[in-house]
């Protein structure tokens, strides 16, 4: 736990100032650039859009789900559906570090909405919504293969505030909040235009 709160005071003691000073960096006021992103447990595409050649704003979709159908005797027994989106926005600053390979630090916020369904003959249905919000910071590199493709990597660690309702079959209402927080390495292919 004392490890994740160093990692997030360091990501948000990092002045922006400090990482935007070296301006060689392959990238232009005006430029635009797609990420394609994936981890261990997300996917994300996401948009780039450069305001200096070492500062620009990022605007991430991230978006899962799952369904599945239970059968019996191929008569449809039950169902079990999740979905969840979110939406990052931050600021992200550039920095060279060697010969086609620019550091990068983000900070913004995360707003989110996830909705379930349980249905089952027996246990009847299940119905739950909820939302959740909080900061984020990321710390990582990219390797540019050409000025106009890059891959690599980064660490993300952010604080979620989430509050969910839901309605059992009996007609029992619930409400839960939650506040938490949460690390994560994802690998990226970005465009720049």
């Amino acid at each position: 736990m004392q490890v994740r709160a160093l990692v997030v005071s360091v990501f948000v003691a990092l002045p922006g100032s400090l990482l935007a000073q070296d301006t060689s960096t392959p990238f232009h006021a005006g430029q635009w650039g797609a990420q394609f992103a994936g981890g261990f447990s997300f996917a994300s595409l996401g948009v780039i859009k450069f305001r200096s050649p070492t500062s620009a704003t990022v605007l991430d979709l991230r978006v899962s789900g799952a369904h599945r159908e239970l059968f019996v005797n191929d008569t449809l027994f039950g169902i079990d559906s999740f979905a969840s989106i979110s939406l990052r926005l931050g600021r992200r600053w550039y920095r060279p570090v060697a010969e086609k390979v620019v550091a990068l630090n983000s900070v913004g916020i995360i707003a989110g909405f996830d909705h379930s369904v349980t249905s089952t003959p027996f246990a009847g249905r299940s119905v739950g919504n909820g939302w959740s919000g909080g900061p984020f910071a990321d710390l990582g590199g990219v390797y540019l293969i050409t000025p106009h493709v890059g891959i690599g990597v980064t660490a993300t660690a952010s604080i979620n505030y989430s509050r969910s309702s839901g309605e059992s079959p009996t007609g029992v209402k619930s409400r839960t909040w939650t506040l938490g927080g949460n690390t994560a390495i994802s690998f990226a292919a970005t465009i720049y235009f």
